[in-house]
């Protein structure tokens, strides 16, 4: 009876062992909660009062101290919400027309077969998406001059439709659809165009889910080349419109702190419903 029952006790590494993975969970929330609960705490109050609770650290810093909106307040009386606006409709575009012309691209890289294909693919798709952006801002900045297109939507939407990496995801989902049911299609008359349509998108739903999600935060958080090309106030986005916050002879840190929260929500709402069809399309393309 004794001998069994240490047969059956179970080692003491067999409960180590999942609780310190959750002991390194629990950490590793905590260091990625409490930074926002500050700063949503700190957006709700004075700005001589952000950093009362901060330095050093209490847990009062997590609760607003004199709570007030007026962060939010001077945020929308300057035309806050005509950057919330204009960025929504951006990243709207983009996602829908660019997604069409990358979806397009990524079906000829995939499914055609034509002379030099890989290795336009490798040149242009693959080191395009190798390049750091700011790399070509000054030379897409003289192109969008030199035609005219500064301080309007054709200059901030026009270069963002072309994504390299959401190609590449295209590209790759689009190469693994069994050739059987293209075939069925093509031999039954079907263009190429309604194969595309009728056949390989209805069937990609995860791919077109992660597609728009990249463009959509891309457009969303992007920063550099709207300041660059659009600096007009009513062409402002959100990014460029919180960093009026920061100033020559100051910070105003709630309202940085209160712009930040209301840019960091939308993603945050786009990709927890979505986060499945994202995983599966990262896996389903061999990006894991």
């Amino acid at each position: 009876m004794i001998g069994q029952a240490r047969r059956n006790r179970k080692p003491l590494r067999a409960y180590l062992q999942p609780a310190l993975v959750y002991f390194m969970l629990i950490i590793g929330v905590l260091i990625v909660v409490i930074p926002l609960m500050w700063a949503l705490a700190a957006s709700f109050t004075p700005n001589h009062k952000v950093f009362e609770y901060a330095y050093p650290f209490s847990w009062r810093a997590l609760l607003p101290v004199d709570f007030t909106l007026e962060a939010y307040d001077n945020l929308f009386a300057r035309g806050f919400g005509r950057a919330v606006g204009n960025t929504f409709f951006l990243a709207f575009v983009t996602v829908f027309v660019g997604g069409a012309a990358n979806a397009l691209a990524g079906f000829a890289f995939g499914r055609f077969e034509f002379r030099g294909k890989n290795a336009l693919f490798m040149t242009i798709v693959m080191l395009t998406f190798l390049v750091p952006i700011d790399l070509t801002a000054i030379p897409r900045f003289i192109l969008i001059e030199n035609i005219g297109w500064i301080n309007t939507w054709q200059g901030l939407l026009v270069p963002g439709f072309a994504n390299s990496l959401v190609i590449f995801l295209f590209r790759q989902f689009f190469a693994e659809i069994p050739q059987e049911l293209i075939d069925a299609a093509r031999v039954d008359g079907a263009t190429w165009l309604r194969v595309l349509l009728s056949i390989v998108l209805p069937i990609s739903k995860p791919v077109l889910v992660a597609a728009g999600l990249l463009m959509f935060i891309s457009q969303w958080n992007s920063f550099f080349w709207p300041l660059l090309v659009a600096p007009r106030q009513e062409l402002r986005v959100i990014q460029v419109e919180i960093s009026l916050a920061v100033g020559q002879y100051g910070t105003v840190w709630n309202e940085l702190l209160a712009g930040s929260m209301i840019a960091a929500i939308v993603p945050i709402l786009l990709v927890m419903p979505f986060q499945r069809y994202y995983v599966q399309a990262i896996t389903g393309t061999g990006l894991e």
